[in-house]
């Protein structure tokens, strides 16, 4: 279950006020990827074969569409392959797509995989040798979730737990350990370079969804008007990188700060021993966040 998804999380917890029923982008991304699966196995491995990365077509424009539709293909011999990367996203999508907003997570999620794609593309120029598979995007999501929630505690294979940062850290060992032995045909420089993506996107305070949608800042300083993007108008004072990066008055991102630091340590404490562990201020805590979250989203 995402944390998104458990009732304290929810606002109609709290509130009669009737949410949007437009369907989430990570359910609209399994759909569409389980859709696409189910269509490959009619056509006996035609349209994976057409939408697969191929090092031998890089250097074709008219095959670049590659470097987007590999991420909605998954291996047709098995269903492992689509069901674990579908699991993932149903697991660490959702919390982050609250947080982010709808628009802007799917912008994270295809921008990560066509970066994968590229990256590929670059280190497997004239390979016979193809790529598959939405990895690149959920590794993405695992390494900006450990970014996000790094104390929050996850457990492998249902059993072993580990605070999201070591896990994090765990899935770049491995993917670098992969990548460095080749022996296995599992995509492990994809995977890097969603990971790669994921942490510049943290730590740069990129928001795509700015780049297409959003007001861009004026060269003398002013507003940052971005009504998809998740921030709060006047958030920004100055021009930063790509536009898009803002700057809070000091008291506010202290307040935002406080706030989210008290979030996450509800969220761990919740994960360890259940919602009948908070206490009602905890509970009214995580209330006030969810408003307070999405007027920054407005």
């Amino acid at each position: 279950m995402g944390l998104s998804d458990r009732d304290y999380y929810n606002e109609d917890t709290y509130s009669s006020r009737r949410r949007s029923k437009s369907m989430s982008a990570v359910a609209l991304l399994i759909i569409a990827n389980v859709i696409l699966y189910l269509l490959d196995q009619v056509s006996g491995g035609v349209l994976f074969g057409r939408m697969s990365l191929l090092g031998t077509v890089a250097d074709n424009p008219l095959q670049w569409y590659r470097c987007l539709t590999y991420g909605f293909a998954h291996d047709p011999q098995g269903f492992w392959h689509i069901l674990c990367n579908m699991l993932m996203l149903f697991f660490f999508g959702p919390v982050l797509e609250r947080l982010y907003g709808k628009t802007e997570f799917l912008f994270f999620y295809l921008g990560s995989i066509i970066f994968g794609g590229v990256v590929w593309n670059v280190l497997h120029f004239g390979d016979s040798a193809g790529a598959l598979g939405a990895s690149g995007g959920i590794s993405a999501i695992v390494i900006l979730f450990a970014c996000r929630f790094p104390k929050t505690v996850i457990y492998l294979y249902g059993i072993i737990p580990f605070p999201a940062w070591l896990a994090g850290v765990l899935y770049v060992v491995y993917d670098a350990f992969g990548a460095h032995i080749g022996t296995d045909n599992i995509g492990h420089d994809v995977h890097l370079a969603g990971a790669a993506f994921a942490a510049f996107y943290y730590f740069s305070g990129l928001r795509l969804s700015a780049l297409f949608g959003g007001k861009k800042t004026k060269k003398n300083g002013g507003t940052f008007d971005e009504d998809k993007s998740g921030f709060s108008e006047n958030d920004t004072k100055k021009s930063s990188f790509f536009g898009v990066i803002r700057t809070e008055s000091k008291s506010k991102s202290s307040d935002r700060e406080s706030l989210e630091k008290e979030v996450d340590r509800i969220l761990e404490k919740y994960t360890k021993y259940g919602k009948e562990s908070l206490t009602k201020e905890e509970e009214a805590t995580l209330y006030r966040a969810s408003k307070e979250f999405q007027k920054w989203r407005k």
